[in-house]
């Protein structure tokens, strides 16, 4: 059974030598250098979001509906298809994909049943240490229009241990709410949903500038009054 498994000094070739491969040379009777020698958590909440994914999207029924009428003409089924399963010369097939040619003449008639319906759903995902994800909510629109659940799409969200980050737990997080509203929103523009982790939303007036990067100081540097480039005469 085991045929297969091989001398590894053999396979990386070192037939002749005592050294093994793959052994560390580390003194392994002594203690290792790093032993006893922490490295700090990120103690700020801040630093321990490794990933955030959180959108708001917009549902809609119109509350029109379209009434068929009966069969005004018998004419050959329609079909999104545009050739034969079976075909043997489909290489030399051009300019076909999905058939939406139709043989069948109508003219539906188009009621309005109910008033508009807006529907909202709050979904995403997220990646933390050491911390639960909190699972956010929708509460208004831009215009004021409230968002009230809507249970008929159940609401889901839970937080699971996706990982061990060398002690500290690893969570990852998921949801799913939906939102409907009493009114008609009047938002011309739909919303964002914020980024929690990059502690960011929708912005609506932009900055006109960026701080450029820090650089790192030089470690001999000496702190001296700065050149004005001007000669100074007394």
């Amino acid at each position: 059974m085991f045929a297969l498994v091989k001398n590894e000094n053999a396979v990386v070739g070192l037939k002749s030598s005592t050294v093994k491969a793959g052994i560390s040379d580390a003194d392994t009777l002594g203690s290792n250098v790093e032993s006893g020698v922490f490295l700090p958590f990120p103690s700020d909440p801040q630093a321990t979001w490794m990933y955030y994914d959180c959108t708001l999207s917009s549902y809609l029924d119109s509350g029109i509906v379209v009434h068929n009428r009966l069969p005004q003409v018998n004419n050959a089924f329609d079909t999104l298809a545009s050739c034969d399963i079976a075909v043997p010369t489909i290489d030399s097939l051009k300019g076909l994909g999905v058939n939406l040619l139709s043989n069948d003449a109508y003219t539906d008639i188009v009621q309005r049943m109910a008033h508009s319906r807006y529907w909202f759903r709050l979904w995403g995902q997220a990646v933390r240490v050491g911390l639960q994800v909190p699972i956010p909510a929708a509460v208004k629109l831009g215009d004021g229009t409230k968002l009230i659940p809507h249970d008929e799409n159940p609401q889901h969200g839970y937080n699971r241990l996706a990982g061990n980050w060398s002690g500290f737990p690893v969570y990852h997080a998921v949801w799913s709410l939906w939102y409907t509203t009493l009114t008609p929103p009047k938002v011309k523009v739909a919303p964002v949903a914020p980024n929690l982790a990059a502690h960011i939303g929708d912005v609506s007036k932009l900055p006109t500038s960026v701080q450029s990067p820090f650089s790192q100081p030089d470690d001999e540097s000496v702190q001296q009054v700065p050149s004005l480039g001007a000669a100074i005469s007394t």
